[in-house]
């Protein structure tokens, strides 16, 4: 977005007549800027000549000033490039999949800033020195990245959506995970459908389709919520150890990514060696603390310590359902436990 911004100050001070003088008080490269322009020409001729967007330059930007469809684009292009935003009370840190903890890097303009007001951060370019370090980053809703993030799936529960084979989870609503889903694949059917056939008008053919998914990026607070509005429910009586790891999820990785997100530290895990030569691990975390069941080894106990914790977080220890009782086990109760020290200082600050 600090390029954008800063290739239309530059056409701005262009039209007056004081690109040098911009480009001096601003610390920015004429050549570079003017390098950009020739290649934003080209990109713009070639998508004429295939007919992909309107001679009428105005007709293409007239949505150029919605900031959540610009960050939409930027999440398309560099996805999956996307770090995981961890707020603290005092700080936040970044999460890849492939590098685990980065940094910002020094001269990018998200360094500069003590909060990022954004759960994701899409980025161009990871460095490698003593650390690792991305660039060129763009803070994104997690409603963007559901639409333009690349594949979504279902995962475990009613309402639980993955992307990137479950290193990224939404936990929502199952009306509201729904909703994306046929969305997300109304959208996915609809860029192969203009590419086949330029000559479509989606603005008038996908009216409804364009307007829902302007007024969900829009409309989303950046919160980077896992919990949404659900209906109360009992929960399903459950001993299946492989819930939580039937379609090969990691239940420690999951936990802790559920409270990292929720703005907590990581969950500390303590372990004992019986004297039946297996173990028994114990997990804490928010002052709460769950044991698992006695295990051949240490890994296997842990795991078995955070399927502890997380059958309390969806409520599936509790055997108050009747058995013949199909709806799906209800997440708000105690993951709002969970949140609650974050929600509150949030409207604190409000």
């Amino acid at each position: 977005m600090a390029l954008v911004r800063a290739y239309e100050g530059w056409k701005e001070a262009e039209r007056e007549g004081s690109a040098y003088e911009y480009c001096w008080r601003n610390f920015l490269s004429a050549q570079t800027l003017q390098a950009i322009h020739s290649l934003r020409k080209q990109f713009s001729f070639i998508l004429k000549e295939a007919g992909l967007v309107d001679t009428d330059s105005s007709i293409n930007n007239k949505l150029s000033h919605n900031q959540s469809l610009v960050r939409a684009v930027i999440c398309s292009g560099l996805f999956p490039g996307i770090a995981s935003v961890v707020h603290r009370e005092t700080s936040m840190s970044f999460k890849t999949m492939d590098d685990g903890q980065v940094l910002l890097y020094a001269n990018s303009v998200n360094s500069h800033y003590q909060t990022i007001p954004y759960p994701w951060l899409v980025f161009g370019e990871n460095v490698k020195v003593n650390a690792v370090f991305i660039r060129d980053s763009t803070g994104v809703s997690d409603s963007i990245l559901i639409l333009f993030g690349g594949a979504l799936s279902n995962g475990i529960q009613a309402g639980h959506l993955k992307i990137l084979d479950g290193y990224v989870d939404f936990f929502l609503d199952p009306n509201l995970a729904d909703c994306y889903l046929k969305l997300k694949d109304e959208l996915d059917k609809l860029i192969p459908k203009k590419l086949e056939d330029p000559g479509i008008d989606i603005h008038k053919e996908r009216k409804y389709l364009m307007l829902a998914v302007q007024e969900l990026v829009s409309g989303d607070q950046c919160e980077g919520r896992f919990v949404f509005d659900r209906d109360s429910r009992k929960p399903k009586a459950s001993n299946d150890e492989n819930k939580f790891t039937k379609d090969g999820t990691n239940p420690k990785s999951l936990l802790q990514t559920l409270l990292m997100r929720a703005g907590h530290t990581p969950p500390k895990y303590k372990t004992r060696h019986l004297k039946t030569n297996e173990f028994r691990a114990l997990v804490e975390f928010k002052g709460m603390q769950f044991v698992g069941k006695a295990k051949r080894n240490k890994q296997l106990a842990e795991r078995d310590a955070a399927i502890e914790a997380l059958a309390w977080l969806t409520h599936t220890s509790d055997n108050t359902q009747h058995e013949d009782d199909k709806s799906p086990p209800d997440v708000t109760d105690n993951m709002l436990k969970l949140l609650g020290k974050r929600r509150k200082s949030k409207r604190h600050f409000d």
